[in-house]
């Protein structure tokens, strides 16, 4: 079977297992996530953040986000254009936030650009991840893409019940420098 089957049976498996998750546990998750990444040092170090604004059946980044403002750091969020492309807009209040593609919030039009290179820390979204850095997305690319133009420290958020031993990978994904689940944060070696 090929990488890309492989794949996507990761993501029926993974969407199965998301779809069982209590809200309760959801939120402890998203709670602890956000206390070990608050306390990492590259978190607080970076002066510009590029993090993923978190859907219902996503790990919750908003504290994250209010945590960056509320400690005078940039933060920028991803707007998909077209396929397969994205861009960080930077964001300075929730009301800059509006329902975008795919259903997720996108910054707003007006907002202004964050070179990748002016990115000190990524936090990246996924489906699901294993201890080696690689990352299940949604299969759009989008952010394999986007990282081959970034220099900042990559985190891989994730919550525990969705990690797998393996996730099949492709010489163009790109994979995090730290994972940070629910149970601590764990430097991936490459």
């Amino acid at each position: 079977m090929d990488k890309k089957m492989e794949k996507k049976q990761c993501r029926k498996k993974i969407q199965k297992k998301i779809a069982v998750l209590t809200k309760e546990y959801n939120e402890e998750a998203s709670q602890k996530i956000f206390a070990f990444l608050c306390e990492m040092e590259v978190f607080q170090k970076a002066k510009s953040i590029f993090c993923f604004v978190g859907t219902p059946s996503e790990i919750d980044t908003h504290s994250i986000i209010q945590y960056a403002w509320k400690h005078h750091k940039k933060v920028a969020v991803p707007k998909c254009l077209e396929k397969g492309h994205m861009e960080a807009y930077i964001i300075t209040k929730e009301e800059d936030l509006e329902v975008g593609k795919f259903g997720i919030m996108e910054p707003k039009a007006g907002c202004e650009v964050l070179m990748p290179e002016q990115i000190d820390l990524i936090i990246l979204p996924c489906l699901s991840c294993d201890r080696k850095g690689n990352r299940l997305g949604y299969g759009g690319g989008y952010y394999d893409r986007y990282l081959e133009r970034c220099n900042g420290v990559r985190v891989v958020i994730c919550r525990e019940k969705l990690m797998l031993d393996e996730i099949p990978s492709e010489t163009f994904d790109q994979k995090g420098d730290f994972l940070v689940t629910e149970k601590g944060i764990f430097p991936i070696k490459s």
